[in-house]
């Protein structure tokens, strides 16, 4: 059964017009690797006809040279960044030549750690800083932890969109909207892991030479009986090292406190590994238990946009939250684009959701609570009988279900005001009757094919059907790399400062 408190901030927001006036901006960010037709990682360099990784705003690369992302603008509609990231998918596919990517969060099998190049970017010292920032992480965790694939759903409300709740939605206003979007982001999330989650199993050179309790799934896979998304398990793109931060999102300036305090608090291993290798080369940007602001690993990160070389923490404090960034969206392996426009719109609802409900501060405690529910999710969210903690009360998951569903269904009604199509993309979502979790492990099973092969085979068939879709017009992609070549070409002109001192000045400027 809803709420009241639920009902009341709805009908509130209703009445205030909030959904007839509203004007949301959404982008993706959607990673994933470069493989080879035998499932290989890729070891050639970037391909020169997606652009420079460093300049271009459409496609970069994330920790490893094979491992490319995808980056749309915002978009004022589901349907049009859908679009968007479709013929952006299509561009990609055109210019891969014999390569294909593997369509998965969790990576295609490696041999070791060695087949992973590190992303270069060039001799500028912006793009010698992200190398090393990867460096440090290899360094710190490994590389086959960082070949995991995801979606990044980047959220905002228009200036305006604010107006209907207040006479003067400054920036405090705007902040605090955004923080409370976020906890309640954090308190519901079990919905995203259930519902999107497809990261069940993984080969075993994922957690090559590290501590686990998965089980064996077949000759070489590990996996858990009724896991969502392996990918935001204690296995997955984490750091059980950040929890010591208490990250509550509170409040903007102590969050901002947290991050620069985990940038400065050193950690024993990492000034063991050393800032500088033996040539005296940078390996790592900071010995804390952050390098920079950007290894922070959590579902969801309060961000705002500045110039190349700025600092996010001081781009917030100064300028305050401009956009979430919504982070723990598993690709979808079915679906070229890893995501789809009823997946879009249902992430739409979800957020909407969290923003008008009324969010409480965290406490320690519910900190801890949120942890745990997350870890249940991940581990057992197909069981049929967990139970999730809500103010230290064990609710069962169909009660808590029920009633979230119920609440998401009045939100997407009254989103139909603002969009229509927001009814029908969730009812569509809700009547899936196997989730992409379950999906992989009955297919696999049915083929008796192992993740590795499973994973090559539905790449495949995802690349052909790619393939095929000719008559695209890529025009606009193709002109953006070009000019991004020439753009890198022009920054590798200017010599820089020693790198050592530009990463002194980096790290002065925290």
């Amino acid at each position: 059964m809803t709420s009241d408190a639920f009902k009341r901030s709805l009908k509130i927001h209703q009445e205030k017009g909030f959904f007839k006036n509203l004007t949301i901006h959404r982008g993706i960010e959607r990673e994933s690797l470069r493989v080879t037709h035998k499932g290989q990682i890729s070891q050639n360099n970037h391909p020169e006809n997606l652009g420079s990784s460093l300049t271009s705003k459409d496609i970069t690369t994330d920790f490893a040279e094979a491992l490319v992302e995808l980056v749309t603008p915002t978009f004022d509609s589901a349907e049009e960044l859908f679009k968007h990231l479709s013929l952006l998918h299509k561009f990609l596919y055109s210019e891969l030549g014999e390569e294909i990517l593997w369509n998965f969060s969790m990576p295609c099998a490696f041999q070791n750690e060695r087949e992973i190049r590190i992303a270069e970017y060039g001799d500028t010292n912006t793009g010698m800083l992200k190398h090393i920032y990867r460096k440090g992480l290899r360094l710190r965790y490994g590389s086959i932890m960082q070949c995991v694939s995801g979606i990044h759903y980047n959220f905002s409300l228009s200036k305006d969109s604010w107006g209907s709740l207040s006479n003067n939605p400054n920036q405090d206003f705007i902040n605090n909207k955004y923080l409370g979007t976020i906890r309640n982001i954090k308190r519901n999330f079990w919905f995203i892991l259930e519902r999107l989650g497809a990261s069940p199993i993984a080969h075993e050179s994922y957690l090559l030479n590290r501590e686990h309790s998965l089980n064996k799934h077949g000759k070489n896979d590990l996996f858990l009986p009724y896991a969502t998304s392996l990918r935001m398990s204690d296995v997955g793109y984490q750091s059980s090292m950040q929890n010591a931060l208490k990250i509550n999102y509170n409040n903007l300036d102590e969050f901002i406190d947290a991050i620069v305090k985990g940038i400065n608090t050193p950690v024993k291993d990492f000034e063991e590994i050393g800032l500088v290798d033996e040539q005296g080369v940078p390996q790592q940007i900071s010995t804390g238990i952050l390098q920079i602001e950007n290894e922070l690993y959590d579902t969801v990160r309060p961000k705002r946009s500045g110039p190349s070389g700025s600092r996010p923490a001081t781009l917030l404090k100064n300028e305050g939250i401009e956009y979430l960034e919504l982070r723990g969206i598993d690709i979808n392996p079915f679906i070229p684009e890893g995501i789809d426009e009823n997946q879009i719109k249902l992430l739409d609802i979800f957020i909407m959701h969290s923003l008008i409900s009324e969010s409480p501060q965290v406490s320690d405690k519910e900190i801890e609570e949120i942890r745990a529910n997350q870890k249940i999710m991940v581990e057992n969210g197909r069981s049929a009988n967990i139970q999730l903690q809500q103010n230290g009360v064990s609710i069962p998951l169909k009660e808590l279900k029920k009633i979230f569903h119920d609440e998401l269904e009045q939100v997407a009604t009254a989103m139909d005001e603002y969009s229509q199509g927001y009814s029908n993309a969730l009812s569509a979502e809700m009547s899936k009757n196997l989730l992409p979790s379950e999906k992989i492990m009955n297919e696999m099973n049915s083929q008796n094919l192992s993740f590795q092969e499973y994973g090559l085979v539905q790449s495949k068939k995802i690349a052909a059907k790619q393939h095929s879709l000719a008559g695209d017009d890529f025009s606009r992609f193709s002109l953006n790399a070009k000019k991004s070549l020439k753009d890198f070409e022009n920054l590798n002109k200017n010599a820089g400062m020693d790198i050592n001192k530009y990463v002194e000045l980096y790290n002065s400027k925290i």
